[in-house]
């Protein structure tokens, strides 16, 4: 034979790619071309994707979108093994589904697989329509969110991701909004908050626990660093702490039955002279009471006061909830949110 002119179609195939993927899809492909040149072409459609498996130790959503599948390491490129070339659509209209006890969130792609066998490429892009991660203890709704593939030499996602907490101090809640843009190598952080802080009291308040103007030593620890650099330092200290961490919260939650266990471990240098380091920790616990219901439970282990949150969040709708707060000062609070897309 010459030529090649196949055509397939699938309904409801089950597949179970990547490994903690579950997906339904319906496929209509076809092979054309010559023997020596065949060309995939045709469309997938996405109708249910859902990832369940829980991210390793140091991982998050940005690695499980930002695996190097093009294998663009420095190594040479094998031999060729098909001759096939790729122009397949793929189209997941808010049907991919992240579900673990980390992460919660819906997205839609609308992808182009072209390329060659050896080398596949993605084009196009994918948004997040809506969702929720955990982070260092703390709940982070997804405001915004898009993953473009644009490289036109390999497989490497472009993000561009929007996401806001609420930090209670005595006194005080704080709206911070936490953005990420670049690629997985030059990924660019950014962060505000409303009532206005600077960004290394914002990193101080999510990272540290520390209120704004109520350190003194720690805001001198910090007037000789910048931002990236003491998120850096507290990347590394989650880095060496975070395998013990994490191995005693998988135990309690399995224990007890709760959705989230979390010690988050910090070390200050509260004296810029001195190579001493003052361990610090939070606890954090969670559960799920239903689909819109979540209980947290957070305590600072440094505090002498044993300053404590609890917080009663009820999604009542995608766009509708409220928050009932009990705060560190001792006092109650209710919170509206309401999301509303320009």
């Amino acid at each position: 034979p010459t030529r090649v002119d196949v055509t397939m179609v699938g309904e409801n195939m089950r597949l179970r790619f990547p490994e903690g993927m579950r997906s339904l899809v319906d496929g209509d492909l076809q092979v054309q071309g010559s023997v020596e040149a065949p060309v995939l072409t045709g469309t997938v459609t996405v109708r249910n994707a859902v990832y369940t498996r829980q991210f390793g130790d140091g991982a998050g959503l940005l690695d499980l979108a930002g695996d190097d599948v093009s294998g663009g390491g420095a190594a040479p490129a094998p031999a060729p093994t098909l001759p096939l070339r790729y122009d397949v659509r793929i189209v997941a209209p808010s049907t991919l589904e992240i579900r673990n006890s980390t992460a919660r969130l819906f997205a839609s792609a609308d992808l182009q697989l072209v390329g060659t066998f050896d080398s596949p490429l993605l084009l196009g892009r994918a948004e997040v329509v809506r969702g929720e991660f955990g982070f260092e203890g703390r709940r982070y709704q997804i405001t915004r969110g898009t993953i473009d593939f644009n490289n036109p030499t390999r497989i490497e996602p472009f993000f561009d991701i929007e996401t806001e907490t609420r930090v209670r101090v005595p006194g005080q809640t704080y709206r911070v909004t936490a953005r990420a843009a670049g690629t997985m190598d030059r990924l660019v952080p950014s962060f505000e908050a409303d009532p206005p802080l600077a960004e290394v009291e914002v990193l101080g308040l999510l990272f540290g626990d520390v209120a704004p103007g109520q350190d003194v030593e720690f805001l001198r620890y910090n007037t000789d660093v910048t931002p990236q650099q003491q998120l850096l330092q507290g990347a590394a200290t989650r880095a060496l702490t975070g395998t013990l961490s994490s191995q005693v919260g998988r135990v309690v939650e399995e224990t007890f039955g709760v959705d989230t266990f979390q010690l988050t471990p910090s070390l200050v240098d509260p004296n810029a002279q001195s190579s001493r380091l003052d361990p610090a920790a939070r606890l954090t616990i969670g559960k799920r009471l239903s689909e819109r219901i979540y209980l947290t439970y957070a305590r600072s282990l440094s505090s002498s006061t044993g300053d404590q949150i609890i917080l009663l969040e009820y999604d009542q709708t995608d766009r509708f909830a409220w928050i009932l707060s009990r705060n560190e000062d001792r006092t109650y609070a209710l919170d509206v949110r309401v999301r509303r897309a320009f």
